[in-house]
């Protein structure tokens, strides 16, 4: 068996397509687990979609890029936005009337107009051997709070916006920072996050609990909100498709995605199954 090793993997794009995980990446988590490795879950997703099936197999969550750190039964971290820098990218967001879900660690947080596009968005269910209910997991997860402003969030979600995602992060203020699309290229969608939280900071925090060094840690990831963790980790993994910056910070190594069993691939890579 490998050195001990403690693995990040990201969700969407990577450990799973369209929201829903083969099960054969599940099977080889539960194996490396057995086999003494810990094996985390480090997503852009807030834990309130994140379905408890697809947490469960997992020692621990890195979840909103690396503002929330849960491993087992201890939370270790869950940064959000000020209070005040919160209520002015509600305002900026509202003034210029873009649709927008505020991202928690319990929900969700979204007007009525942007309810109903995110359900409008709902594809057809995958089959159902796998793990994760792709896009309904954010269904089930919204909740539409009478005053959005003064809600308390990690992360927000943009999307048709008339204004650069870049543009709308200057415009919110210093602290701010902006991930543009890296699926589509649709630069009206993305991100707007904090710009001192990191899906780097994340892996190093759960790692150093679990009583491992930095050398030790594995990152595979296939998004631009992987880059941090990618260049952090002691082993980087791509996923094939990615995009360039994606690949380099993997130092040129990828594996397949999510429909050609790629964790099973880096797992085997890795000897750690």
């Amino acid at each position: 068996m490998a050195d001990r090793r403690c693995v990040f993997i990201d969700f969407d794009g990577t450990f799973a397509h369209r929201g829903v995980a083969p099960l054969a990446h599940a099977q080889a988590v539960h194996r490396a687990r057995a086999n003494g490795h810990r094996v985390l879950l480090c997503t852009g997703r807030p834990a309130s979609i994140v379905a408890p099936e697809v947490a469960e197999i997992f020692d621990g969550t890195v979840a909103s890029a690396g503002g929330w750190v849960r491993v087992g039964d201890h939370l270790l971290q869950d940064r959000r936005f000020p209070e005040e820098l919160g209520r002015c990218a509600v305002e900026v967001l509202q003034r210029h009337d873009i649709p927008f879900a505020l991202e928690t660690p319990e929900a969700l947080l979204c007007t009525p107009r942007s309810a109903q596009e995110i359900r409008a968005r709902v594809r057809p269910p995958l089959p159902a051997d796998g793990l994760g209910n792709g896009l309904q997991d954010l269904i089930d997860a919204i909740t539409l709070p009478e005053d959005l402003a003064s809600s308390s969030f990690a992360k927000i979600s943009v999307w048709g916006s008339p204004i650069r995602v870049e543009q709308l992060a200057a415009e919110i203020g210093d602290g701010v920072g902006a991930l543009p699309n890296s699926l589509t290229g649709d630069v009206s969608s993305g991100e707007l996050h904090l710009a001192s939280v990191d899906k780097a900071d994340g892996m190093l925090l759960a790692a150093e609990h679990l009583g491992f060094g930095q050398p030790a840690t594995v990152g595979i990831g296939d998004g631009l909100n992987d880059l941090g963790m990618l260049r952090a980790a002691g082993t980087a993994i791509g996923v094939d498709g990615a995009p360039a910056a994606v690949l380099e910070a993997a130092g040129g190594v990828s594996v397949p995605g999510p429909l050609d069993h790629g964790i099973v691939t880096a797992f085997e890579q890795l000897a750690l199954i």
